[in-house]
């Protein structure tokens, strides 16, 4: 029986190491690549798998948005109310949205409360007057739709949108504890808060601040 060679290299020829070279290379850069590792491009430089936006050194970012919304720090996302001005169903948010340097003063009301039924005539004056560019918008809760439709007829709000939701979702995102309350917004943040509500003048000075 004849001897068998020590070692491979002693019998392979030229010619088959030649074919056996890129049956071997072949598979370990598919590897090499399948594995993450960096290759050679066409123009002779290192390339690497991508990374999506926000990501640090392949670890993904875990950082949470802000709110988005009209009012900083705000969360409105959701909250839809009846408007009792000009009808229908609308976002909260939408409502308070406004052009920068308008101050929007926010009237939380309810139904039943005597010193909103009060206040409401003023709030209309003021906002037909509309000094320095003044919106009000009414943000109501509580009680049921009749008697906050009951409240718009006795008070004759007819200049800034009277919105009511029978939940307090809309208090509670700006964490109104009670009615009314008053806040003044602009430039997407609250400056100025009055519990129980405020005069003409502290508004119209408030506003020209």
């Amino acid at each position: 029986m004849p001897a068998v060679p020590a070692a491979p290299r002693a019998w392979l020829t030229p010619a088959m190491r030649r074919r056996l070279i890129p049956l071997v290379v072949v598979p370990v850069l598919a590897l090499v690549v399948a594995c993450g590792g960096s290759t050679e491009d066409a123009g002779g430089g290192a390339t690497s798998p991508s990374t999506t936006a926000g990501d640090v050194s392949g670890v993904p970012s875990t950082a949470v948005a802000e709110p988005a919304g009209p009012v900083e720090g705000v969360d409105l996302e959701g909250i839809r109310m009846e408007d009792l001005t000009g009808g229908g169903e609308v976002d909260l948010a939408s409502s308070l949205d406004a052009p920068p340097d308008t101050p929007v003063l926010a009237f939380f009301w309810a139904p039943f409360c005597s010193t909103c039924r009060s206040e409401a005539p003023v709030l209309e004056d003021l906002a037909a007057e509309a000094p320095g560019g003044l919106r009000v918008v009414g943000v109501g809760a509580l009680d049921d739709l009749a008697a906050a439709r009951e409240f718009r007829t006795d008070t004759a709000v007819r200049s800034f949108p009277l919105l009511w939701s029978a939940d307090t979702a809309s208090w509670s995102a700006f964490d109104v504890p009670a009615q009314p309350y008053l806040l003044l917004i602009r430039d997407g943040r609250v400056e100025q808060r009055w519990p129980g509500g405020a005069s003409a003048d502290e508004i119209r000075a408030a506003v020209a601040a």
